[in-house]
C-alpha cells in the first residue's frame, strides 16, 4: 500500500471551497423554490434564519468563508478520511451530523433549535434533508477529485484499508467521559454566562428570541437535559474516528478544539454568513458579538482541555 500524500494546502483549499460553493448553490436553488411554496405561516423560521440564501455577493462570500473553515478543520485529519474504509461516511457525519444537527446554533435542523425554539417540524425536517443531499453530493465529488489528484501526484489507490482510529472495545468508556465533560461544561459555563453576559435582557430585546420557548418551567429543563444527553452522545460517536489523530499528541487538545469549535460553530449553515453581515452601528454589532460567542469559545476550550486530560489519563 502506498501512502496517501497530504495535498498542497492551496490547491486543496481551492478544490474544497469550489465544490462546497457549487453544491450550496445547486441545492439552495431547489430549496428556495420549495420554500416559496410553503404558506408564510409555515416558513417563518426559514424566512428569518435563511439556511439557504438567494444568490448574491454576500451569500457567495459567506459560503466561500464557510467552505474554507471546513477545509482548514479537515486538513490535519486528511489521512483519517482517506485511509479509512468509512472515510466518506465520517466526513458526511461531520458536515451534516455535527455541523448542522449537532450545531451550537438554535436554528432549523439542529438539536439546539428543537430544544430552545418553536420552529416547526416541517422547517426542521426540510433543512435536515436539503443539507443532507448537499453534503452527500459534496462528499462524493470531493473524494472523486481528491483521489484523482492523488493519482496524478504519484499515489495509487489504497488496496489495504487502515483499521478504525478508535478501537470499538473502548468506545463505551470514551463516550461516557465525553458525555460527562460535555454536560458539565455546557451547564456550568452556560449558567455563568447567563448571569454575567446579560442574556436575560437580550431575551427581551432581540427579535430572534421571539421564537424561543419559555425556559422557566420543568418541561423545558427536562427537554434541555435529555436533549443534551442525546447531543453529547451523538457528538462523541461522530468524533470518535478522529480520536487517534489527536489523543497521542502533546497539543492534541488544540486539535480537538479545532474539531468541536470548527464543526459545531464555524461549520454551521448560519454562523459565518451572519457574522459577515455588518448592519447598523459598530456598538450594536459588538453587542451582538458578546451574546453567545464568548460562551461558545469558553465552553469548547474548557471541554477540549478537560476531556483531553481525562482521556489521556485513562489511556495511560
Amino acid at each position: 500500500m502506498r501512502e496517501i500524500k497530504q495535498p498542497q494546502i492551496l490547491s486543496y483549499l481551492g478544490r474544497f471551497t469550489l465544490l462546497h460553493l457549487f453544491t450550496y448553490i445547486l441545492i439552495g436553488f431547489v430549496f428556495l423554490i420549495f420554500q416559496d411554496t410553503l404558506p408564510e405561516s409555515r416558513r417563518i423560521a426559514l424566512d428569518y434564519y435563511e439556511p439557504f440564501r438567494p444568490l448574491g455577493m454576500m451569500a457567495v462570500v459567506g459560503q466561500i468563508i464557510r467552505g474554507l473553515a471546513f477545509a482548514f478543520v479537515f486538513y490535519p485529519f486528511y489521512q483519517v478520511l482517506f485511509k479509512n474504509p468509512q472515510g466518506r461516511l465520517i466526513m458526511f457525519g461531520a458536515m451534516w451530523g455535527i455541523a448542522l444537527f449537532g450545531s451550537v446554533e438554535p436554528q432549523p435542523g439542529s438539536i439546539e433549535g428543537i430544544i430552545y425554539t418553536t420552529i416547526s417540524f416541517i422547517e426542521h425536517i426540510s433543512v435536515l434533508f436539503a443539507v443532507a443531499v448537499q453534503m452527500l453530493l459534496f462528499v462524493w465529488l470531493f473524494f472523486k477529485w481528491e483521489l484523482l489528484s492523488q493519482k496524478k501526484t504519484g499515489s495509487s489507490e489504497i488496496t489495504k484499508r487502515d483499521i478504525l482510529s478508535y478501537a470499538p472495545e473502548k468506545i463505551r468508556g470514551y463516550a461516557v467521559r465525553f458525555l460527562v465533560v460535555h454536560l458539565v461544561t455546557y451547564w456550568v459555563i452556560g449558567s455563568i454566562f447567563y448571569q454575567i453576559a446579560g442574556y436575560a435582557d437580550a431575551l427581551k430585546e432581540m427579535e430572534i428570541f421571539e421564537m424561543w420557548r419559555p425556559l422557566e418551567n420543568m418541561n423545558a429543563v427536562l427537554l434541555v437535559f435529555f436533549g443534551q444527553l442525546f447531543r453529547g452522545t451523538m457528538l462523541a460517536l461522530l468524533l470518535a474516528p478522529f480520536y487517534g489523530s489527536y489523543v497521542h499528541k502533546r497539543n492534541g487538545w488544540l486539535l480537538l478544539f479545532l474539531l468541536v469549535f470548527g464543526l459545531t460553530t464555524l461549520g454551521s449553515p448560519l454562523f459565518l454568513s451572519e457574522f459577515i453581515l455588518f448592519e447598523g452601528s459598530l456598538a450594536a454589532f459588538l453587542k451582538d458579538l458578546i451574546i453567545g460567542i464568548p460562551e461558545i469559545v469558553t465552553q469548547m476550550l474548557v471541554f477540549s482541555l478537560v476531556f483531553f486530560w481525562w482521556q489521556r489519563k485513562s489511556y495511560k
